[in-house]
């Protein structure tokens, strides 16, 4: 008997088709939204289509991801834009392939074409061990759920590439100015470039990117000095949004680019500036340069001058102990005073 299958009639709505011996047999979905019929389509196959074992073997990746978005990404989580980013590389993929296909060798080969770019642009290790656990994370809701969609042995007991080891690329002052002179270069008038907006912000408040793409003219408080990160009424997730206040050098660019504003957005639209900033990068001759490396470059250099852990962390939104275990070497003067009294200044060099 032909698997069943799901297709949408001339009136938008999706039917259920399956046969039994020679006569053909629909049900429908009540459903115009692909997303929602396959919801009711993987349930229809557990409960009245076939064994779990038949509708288990039937389904796709592909029939999956759909089901995890709408149920779970986009009521628990803030980040669906950027898991369907990660979902466009897997799915070339993952997409076609149905549970019993997924083993180690099919991880592998995700993981080599990742890492010489024939899918997307060349990446390291640890950014294909994230998309990777996305991918399991789906499976494994579908198979944890409420629902249920597969069984827990359909889930694949594979190995995932290792995590990179922490990068610590930070910019020095001479380097930072450089990608400021660079941005002003590169403007195409005399108005303040969404490039120098971003940098600015990002070197002065230490902000992630989507924060600052995000943020909107009235979470900015010139009157108190500080910048609103967090969006009014939207949940808060692990990754806190803050807010810092304006420091003395930011002030006046912040003051140009209101005056100069043409809408909402302190950078005029919610773009990923990761293109824009590399682009940037390479005209200053600065190499490794990214979004994160340049909130990583902020709390660095306030690690650098003295900055108690507990402000860099309240400014970043982290935990004290995750800000302590990436940035404490970077503060000597904590433990200055403890080594000076190892000897008590007593020992004497030899001449």
């Amino acid at each position: 008997m032909p698997d069943p299958t799901l297709k949408r009639a001339e009136n938008s709505v999706y039917y259920v088709h399956w046969t039994v011996g020679r006569r053909s047999k629909r049900e429908s979905t009540r459903q115009t939204e692909f997303s929602k019929a396959q919801i009711y389509f993987t349930e229809w196959l557990k409960t009245f289509g076939a064994e779990p074992e038949a509708a288990a073997a039937s389904l796709t990746v592909a029939d999956l991801w759909p089901v995890y978005r709408k149920q779970h990404v986009e009521t628990k989580t803030v980040i669906a834009d950027q898991l369907d980013s990660v979902w466009r590389r897997l799915s070339v993929h993952f997409g076609p392939l149905t549970l019993a296909r997924l083993d180690q060798n099919v991880f592998d080969s995700y993981e080599h074409k990742r890492l010489t770019g024939r899918i997307g642009r060349p990446a390291v290790s640890g950014s294909v061990r994230r998309e990777l656990a996305i991918l399991m994370a789906c499976l494994n809701w579908c198979a944890h759920g409420r629902r249920k969609l597969i069984a827990k042995t359909d889930v694949p007991d594979v190995e995932l590439p290792k995590a990179s080891a922490p990068r610590d690329r930070w910019l020095k002052l001479p380097e930072m100015q450089r990608l400021l002179n660079s941005a002003q270069a590169l403007r195409t008038g005399s108005r303040l470039s969404r490039g120098e907006r971003f940098l600015w912000l990002a070197l002065e408040t230490a902000a992630r990117k989507t924060a600052i793409c995000e943020l909107t003219w009235d979470r900015v408080d010139f009157e108190t000095g500080v910048i609103h990160y967090a969006v009014p009424g939207r949940r808060i997730t692990k990754k806190r949004r803050t807010s810092p206040p304006i420091s003395s050098a930011l002030l006046p660019v912040l003051k140009r680019a209101y005056a100069e504003r043409r809408s909402d957005y302190v950078l005029d639209t919610t773009n990923d500036p990761y293109s824009l900033v590399t682009r940037i990068a390479e005209h200053a001759g600065v190499a490794d340069v990214s979004p994160h490396v340049l909130r990583h470059t902020a709390a660095t250099q306030m690690a650098r001058r003295g900055v108690p852990i507990a402000h860099i962390a309240d400014l970043l939104g982290n935990t004290i102990a995750m800000t302590e275990m990436v940035y404490r070497h970077h503060c000597p003067d904590a433990t200055r005073k403890a080594v000076e009294m190892i000897s008590g200044g007593l020992l004497e060099a030899a001449e």
